[in-house]
């Protein structure tokens, strides 16, 4: 079978690189681009995105339970505070998704002309970068936790998680950045991020993959990248997420500006 290491790589890429805000999606296009591999599209890369979504699954399990038993409260006649808060969290998670919904579906093939400029997302790395920055220099001033997110916290999430539909913007720095500049602290965004991150990429990828369109990629090059990314995802989670919601986010932020600016230089 063709492209069995190039969908190894792929998977290993994203695994590695999704749970960090440094645009999973922009690394899919950059690093096959400069050793010379094929650019996977639009489709193949939601399908990798699948796989670190079970990887999510596995790793917030228990929380999903508890969103999963909010939900359930809605028919019992007296609700636990726990109850109220998942209840109330399921609905905030699932209005942060609407507008990057919309946009994506709207704006899907303009979105997968991307996966082919490396270039173009070179410069989008910038934007990665000034997120970050942001986050970084707002972080001290954010002090409300995920027990007091609110209706605007989930709106500046859902607004900056339109612009991460673009390769080489993060997700998951755009959001936790718009997480944090409403308030959230940073490692609060963070969870809140990640619990945002299960319904869109689950939505969005099922809509690409059932295209069944891979580009120079086969259904069983998707499914040993899927494998890979989900493996190497949930590793990538265990080590790095107590990180993220740690870590200064300028660190991240100089990473990507070194990367934007090598990238645009080496494919001028």
């Amino acid at each position: 079978m063709n492209g069995i290491k190039e969908s190894i790589l792929l998977g290993i890429v994203q695994g590695a690189t999704e749970f960090l805000p440094v645009s999973s999606s922009g690394h899919l296009v950059l690093i096959p681009a400069l050793l010379n591999l094929p650019l996977p599209n639009l489709s193949f890369t939601m399908g990798l995105h699948l796989g670190t979504l079970f990887s999510l699954v596995v790793y917030f399990f228990r929380d999903i339970l508890d969103l999963l038993k909010g939900f359930l409260s809605i028919f019992k006649k007296q609700r636990s505070s726990d109850e109220i808060f998942n209840l109330k969290l399921l609905g905030l998670i699932i209005i942060a998704v609407i507008p990057a919904s919309i946009f994506g579906v709207i704006f899907s093939d303009q979105v997968d002309l991307l996966f082919s400029n490396p270039k173009t997302v070179s410069y989008l790395f910038l934007i990665t970068a000034f997120f970050l920055f942001l986050a970084s220099f707002l972080s001290n001033r954010s002090t409300r936790g995920l027990s007091e997110i609110n209706l605007k916290d989930a709106l500046f999430v859902g607004i900056f998680q339109i612009i991460s539909l673009l390769p080489g913007v993060s997700r998951s720095g755009s959001t936790i950045t718009g997480g944090v500049v409403s308030g959230l602290k940073q490692e609060d965004a963070s969870k809140f991020s990640f619990l945002v991150a299960i319904p869109i990429i689950l939505g969005s990828s099922l809509l690409e993959i059932s295209s069944g369109s891979f580009g120079a990629f086969t259904v069983g090059n998707l499914l040993i990248g899927f494998f890979v990314s989900f493996v190497v995802g949930l590793i990538s989670l265990f080590v790095f997420f107590p990180l993220i919601r740690k870590t200064k986010f300028y660190i991240f932020a100089i990473y990507c500006l070194i990367l934007s600016i090598f990238g645009i230089l080496y494919f001028n």
